[in-house]
């Protein structure tokens, strides 16, 4: 397992590779204290298994650098690990791409199944935003596939790029369809998930206890 650590402070660095550690005996964990230094070593190359990202770094604050993640390295996931755990910030990292937000408060035992979740396909949002937000939980909870909702094979593509945060244009792109056929495919997942936007969606999966595919990192 190769991790990814965007964070400054050395305590809580040596706090994550610990909790890693025990989660993999032999994890490959990488370190950048600056946003420029995580890009450099992503345009070089580099693809982990998963990005851990602070908000608040030196040279990058709020979502910026998320937003920049998630623009040029779709395919790899990130989550969030962040002591502005407010639900507006939390709401807007999940906007913004990220597949997981995890409060620099909780406890190990929280951070290793969140990070276990993300890690098989889920998302891993905190109960209190999730109980907050008004998305009710579903009547289908915890279904192991999306097609027991009637979701087709397509339908299921294009909601895992809407999660990695690509807007229409890119999801055209990546699946080779018409921006008509994208649009008809976002309303008829929107309607069988009964929600109203992407980041409800994403609440709702992560009630829904579903995992979605991960994607081949690309070269």
């Amino acid at each position: 397992m190769q991790v990814m650590i965007i964070e400054d402070q050395p305590l809580v660095v040596e706090g994550l590779r610990s909790v890693l550690t025990g989660m993999d005996s032999e994890p490959d964990i990488r370190c950048a204290l600056l946003a420029s230094r995580a890009l450099s070593m992503l345009r070089s190359g580099l693809r982990p298994d998963l990005v851990l990202l602070d908000l608040n770094l030196p040279d990058a604050g709020g979502t910026s650098l998320l937003t920049e993640l998630r623009q040029e390295f779709p395919d790899v996931p990130v989550v969030v690990i962040s002591a502005q755990d407010d639900r507006d910030t939390i709401t807007r990292a999940i906007d913004q791409g990220a597949m997981g937000f995890i409060s620099k408060s909780s406890n190990t035992a929280i951070l290793v199944s969140a990070l276990q979740l993300v890690m098989k396909g889920g998302i891993y949002v905190p109960h209190q935003v999730l109980d907050s937000h008004g998305v009710d939980h579903p009547p289908q909870a915890h279904i192991q596939d999306l097609a027991d909702i009637g979701m087709t094979p397509r339908q299921i593509e294009v909601l895992t790029l809407m999660i990695e945060g690509l807007p229409n244009k890119l999801i055209c792109r990546e699946l080779g369809i018409s921006d008509g056929t994208c649009k008809t495919h976002i309303s008829a997942i929107l309607r069988l998930l009964d929600v109203r936007n992407r980041t409800q969606a994403v609440f709702a999966l992560s009630k829904m206890g579903v995992k979605l595919p991960r994607r081949p990192a690309r070269d």
